[in-house]
């Protein structure tokens, strides 16, 4: 029989202790990491899995589209806007917020000949196009917003447009959005609940009030015109802005609201 040196026995205690404290420390160290830094909407807290692991999501993030607005800036600058909106039909109409209308605007103010650009993708960077895009009609009480592409949908684009649904989603839903957060090149897709459905201002204390729907998702700039969309890909709200009471909720535009907008100027 060997015997082992008598050093061994502390060190393999020693190596226990250790893999003991990692094991204990580790939950803790990761909880200090979300509570400081913010998650990205990519990923899902609570299901644990990045959204490119679910394929039901592909063909609804298809549909979405980051909108562009560059023009010169001071000090021969560029300054850049960016947003997000989506496919509704086949012929190139694309839901956003009327104040990203305005934004890029201001962007584009000094080179009135520019127009917003739509740039389409898969979504993984792998392929881009983009088109230039007409405005073709803006609401400010709904905060919402349509374009048409001046030429016709690139061929990888036919089919790829969602539809909104007419049926409002009770409170505790759950809800996927995609989107182009932070002037992201690539869309990433959150997930969320709704939490509240409300009736509010969104253009003065003087305008109308519209039926939004409030999200339990945070949300960065560039995510406004963003679908919020069901499992079923049917879309429920547009991203309108972030809820002035609590930056981590975001407040949504009904679909029924952006029904009734699009209806009104025959586009179905």
């Amino acid at each position: 029989m060997t015997t082992a040196p008598p050093h061994s026995s502390r060190s393999s205690t020693i190596r226990h202790s250790s893999f003991v404290l990692y094991v204990c420390f580790l939950p803790f160290a990761l909880g200090l990491l979300i509570s400081f830094f913010p998650v990205p909407y990519a990923f899902c807290p609570r299901c644990m899995v990045f959204a490119k692991e679910l394929p039901h999501l592909s063909d609804p993030a298809m549909a979405v589209v980051q909108l562009l607005a560059i023009g010169p800036g001071a000090r021969d600058k560029k300054q850049e806007c960016a947003a997000t909106g989506f496919l509704v039909n086949d012929d190139g109409y694309i839901l956003t917020n009327a104040h990203v209308i305005e934004d890029a605007r201001r962007c584009l103010t000094a080179s009135p000949e520019a127009k917003i650009v739509a740039k389409f993708g898969p979504g993984d960077g792998r392929s881009v196009e983009a088109v230039a895009c007409n405005i073709v009609a803006v609401d400010e009480d709904r905060d919402l917003a349509v374009l048409k592409t001046e030429s016709a949908l690139p061929d990888a684009q036919r089919g790829k447009f969602l539809r909104l649904s007419p049926v409002t989603p009770p409170v505790d839903t759950q809800v996927w959005v995609t989107g182009h957060p932070s002037f992201l090149w690539q869309s990433k897709t959150y997930l969320g609940r709704v939490i509240a459905r409300e009736s509010v201002r969104l253009n003065g204390k003087n305008g109308p009030r519209t039926d939004v729907l409030i999200l339990d998702i945070p949300l960065k700039r560039g995510a406004s015109g963003s679908p919020v969309y069901l499992d079923s890909g049917e879309v429920v709200g547009i991203v309108e802005s972030q809820r002035a009471s609590n930056r981590l909720q975001t407040v949504a535009v009904q679909a029924v609201e952006a029904i009734r907008f699009l209806e009104d100027r025959g586009i179905h």
